[in-house]
């Protein structure tokens, strides 16, 4: 969406009606390049001269079927190619309206003439860039006619237009964050925008010739409203389209808090992910099935105990490779072999019950975990939602760093265990026993059977997050040394502001290309250039 008629005049329009202060179509900025295609009008140039006195070329839609809606404006790639969407200062050029105009918006019954005198030397270009207004089918006709309206020349293109979401699946186990995960993932079919009516799409499966498609699944993070889930889900096909991948995607929301800065929002919503963790593992096991070695998985922030715990699960690979993308995690819950790194931020309270499960000596939660095939650690040192300003402690600010550091939460605590208080967790009672026994009674909280509320509400992390933990796998499977990714480094340059904890959703395409084409190097569907 963007805001029309200028600063002083700010009204919500759809991208595609965006204009400008003086009421002219314009591109809103480089993002909404994403959404543009190229269409080239080739050797048309050449042949302008020789044509008869009065002749017009003109694009228009065969007077049949339900023909969509497009903007088209002037290209600024001379040679008609990407680089509006992957090069920042050639994307500033083309939604600079003085350097690239609107042509037009054609629609059903409609045309534009591109040979007029409104452009220079009577041509308005060779290569275009388009985006969709209304969805449809039809035929788009380049026509040359004379001076009589005699048919020189044509050639048809056929165009789809359909809505994004109608293009990719859509499945959730719950969007209430007041309600546990359901036990069974179910295809979305809401409207969760306004105007928003389209249902979701669940791809026509037909084995076996679809078993060889692959499937990526991103898996959401905490703290966001359900339009934001699809609006990112959106952005990840669409960039990962442009780099080329033309298999399958879905989007797996689960119900995590939409609160700022709330600490007992997060660990509820924590352990909302825990527990998605294994109706996420049916729903992969099932995709699985029908994908068989081909599903790919990326998971977002705190999206990854879910993840984690499906994998855990898994009796078998049921993920080809999964990314674990800045995640809110521990990283001793993998790889006890780490030095306990976020002793140097809080003191513990609590024993290390994640990366010694959960007697002492024990191996780490996750490290018998077999779901994926390969398990690859993106990670960020410096990523403000993990780590927050905890390089300057005078600013420290509350990050996943400062939730561990408060825990046990308000209403748990942690003693010396005893006959009654076997592991020593424990979650105290309501208050009104509190008139009755001068003292709240504590409830036990025990292994196996708590350990997604004790995860999440009561056990420090004895090592930084995994999203922002460097050399995760030197004490072995399931993450290796050799497949880590950097995003501080080149050429993603991920930095510590909190906004780059969602940089590869929320910055343009330009800046962000790196990130998702390492996406797919990472799961093996393309190849590191040379």
């Amino acid at each position: 969406m963007g805001y029309s008629g200028g600063y002083d005049n700010h009204v919500v329009e759809p991208d595609c009606n965006y204009s400008n202060y003086f009421g002219e179509r314009v591109i809103p900025c480089p993002r909404d390049l994403e959404d543009y295609a190229r269409l080239w009008i080739s050797g048309v140039s050449n042949t302008l001269s020789d044509l008869p006195p009065g002749s017009t070329v003109t694009l228009s839609w065969a007077g049949y079927g339900s023909p969509p809606t497009i903007d088209l404006f002037q290209a600024t790639d001379s040679d008609g190619g990407t680089g509006y969407l992957t090069n920042l200062i050639i994307a500033s050029n083309q939604i600079n309206n003085s350097l690239c105009r609107y042509v037009g918006r054609l629609g059903p019954c409609g045309s534009i003439q591109l040979n007029t005198s409104t452009y220079s030397n009577g041509w308005a270009g060779d290569h275009y860039i388009w985006c969709g207004v209304l969805s449809g089918i039809g035929q788009l006709n380049l026509t040359i006619t004379d001076g009589k309206g005699n048919v020189l020349a044509q050639s048809p293109q056929f165009i789809q237009i359909q809505d994004i979401k109608q293009m990719y699946e859509r499945w959730t186990v719950g969007d209430n964050d007041d309600n546990k995960p359901l036990s069974r993932a179910a295809p979305m079919t809401n409207a969760v925008l306004v105007n928003d009516g389209q249902p979701t799409c669940q791809y026509p499966y037909y084995a076996p010739c679809d078993t060889n498609d692959t499937y990526i699944l991103y898996v959401t993070g905490w703290n966001m409203a359900t339009w934001l889930k699809d609006r990112w889900a959106e952005t990840a096909y669409k960039r990962l389209y442009w780099q080329g991948y033309q298999g399958r995607f879905g989007l797996f929301r689960w119900p995590c808090y939409n609160l700022s800065a709330d600490t007992a929002g997060f660990d509820t919503s924590e352990w909302n992910s825990w527990k998605t963790g294994r109706p996420l593992e049916s729903f992969l096991a099932k995709l699985n099935g029908m994908y068989p070695s081909n599903v790919y998985v990326f998971a977002h922030s705190q999206g990854n105990p879910a993840m984690g715990e499906a994998m855990r699960l898994a009796t078998n690979q049921i993920v080809n490779t999964y990314v674990a993308t800045q995640a809110a995690v521990s990283a001793r819950a993998y790889d006890n072999t780490l030095a306990t790194n976020a002793t140097g931020y809080y003191s513990l309270k609590t024993p290390d019950s994640q990366g010694n499960y959960y007697t002492t000596g024990a191996s780490s939660y996750f490290s018998g975990s077999i779901g994926a095939g390969t398990y690859v650690n993106f990670y960020n040192p410096l990523d403000y939602a993990l780590m927050g300003n905890s390089l300057n402690p005078l600013t420290f600010h509350p990050g996943w760093l400062e939730d561990q550091s408060l825990k046990p939460d308000s209403g748990y605590g942690y003693a010396t265990p005893s006959s009654s208080i076997p592991f020593g967790y424990y979650q105290e009672g309501i208050i009104s026993e509190l008139l009755i026994n001068s003292s709240l009674p504590r409830n036990p909280l025990r292994f196996p059977t708590d350990t997604y509320q004790i995860f999440a509400m009561c056990a420090q992390s004895y090592s930084l997050a995994l999203g922002a933990q460097q050399n995760v796998g030197v004490g072995g499977l399931p993450f290796t040394l050799n497949r880590q990714v950097n995003l501080n480094g080149d050429p993603f340059f991920f930095g510590g502001n909190h906004i780059q904890h969602d940089e590869q959703f929320a910055f343009d395409n330009m800046t962000a290309a790196p990130y998702w084409r390492q996406l797919l190097q990472s799961f093996g569907l393309q190849t590191t250039p040379e």
